[in-house]
């Protein structure tokens, strides 16, 4: 083989090899929502002004649970206003909470997670406490797997404190990693890595996976199989305190904050689809 067949024949597989390499970002991607500029923003009661995690629940209707306050509240988005008032149990820390064919789950931030529905008495009671983690925060729900997804916000000081999001199959019962957040994938524009997950949702259409952080204020999007689509820093003056994140069936967005000396509030995002 002469030289100039040598290069050819490497420049060949320099071609072939690269493109079978992973990609890490979705080339041009495009964010469809216009994240400076809610199209409403709902002012929540007192009771909900410490808003810790929300969820659809039927149409234009979403259930939310407020941290340290054993309820859930139903609010309707036509009237503004909490229109149900649910006691779930003896006040705690309570940091997630997803609907699932109109199963309520709510979730404790050490992982306990509780299941009923409003039409009967029945309930049952979810252990994802893991030894790694000190604090959960965010619960959603991935169809594809029928999982429940848990996001950890922090982990045991002895331990690797990288993000990870976990999984509870409602089919099999099982308990597991379902992918880590590597800290290249939430570098700001600053170099910080300041990223403690406190929400986290499932895009309907997409597959996407939303995770959102109040500290750092950032909005993490990662493909159906777990590639980084984009980072969004958040204005902090949009978003005092983020916590909760949710989709309603046709794509548009719903972010919950903590009100710092008022009360709490939902912000809306239209989807985009074009």
């Amino acid at each position: 083989m002469n030289f100039v067949s040598s290069i050819i024949l490497l420049l060949v597989l320099t071609l072939v090899v690269y493109a079978c390499l992973p990609k890490k970002k979705t080339e041009n991607y495009v964010f469809k929502y216009n994240i400076k500029a809610p199209s409403a923003k709902m002012e929540l009661p007192q009771n909900l002004k410490e808003i810790s995690g929300l969820s659809f629940y039927q149409e234009n209707q979403l259930a939310c649970v407020n941290d340290e306050n054993g309820s859930v509240f139903i609010y309707d988005l036509t009237q503004e206003a909490v229109i149900e008032k649910i006691d779930i149990g003896n006040n705690a820390d309570y940091e997630g909470i997803e609907v699932v064919d109109g199963e309520i789950f709510i979730m404790k931030s050490n992982g306990k997670i509780k299941g009923f529905r409003i039409s009967d008495a029945t309930e049952r009671k979810i252990d994802c406490t893991d030894k790694d983690v000190k604090e959960y925060e965010g619960l959603s729900y991935h169809p594809q797997t029928q999982s429940l997804l848990l996001v950890s916000k922090e982990k045991d000081k002895d331990k690797n404190d990288k993000k990870t999001i976990y999984a509870y199959s409602l089919k099999t019962e099982r308990f597991g990693k379902f992918l880590s957040i590597d800290e290249d994938l939430v570098r700001g524009n600053d170099g910080k890595k300041t990223f403690a997950p406190s929400g986290i949702a499932i895009h309907p259409i997409t597959g996407e996976i939303f995770i959102i952080s109040s500290q750092g204020k950032k909005l993490l999007v990662l493909s159906a199989n777990g590639d980084k689509n984009c980072l969004i820093e958040l204005d902090p003056e949009t978003f005092v305190q983020p916590e909760g994140i949710c989709f309603t069936p046709n794509g548009d967005l719903y972010i919950s904050s903590e009100g710092e000396n008022e009360n709490g509030y939902i912000l809306k995002f239209e989807y985009q689809q074009r």
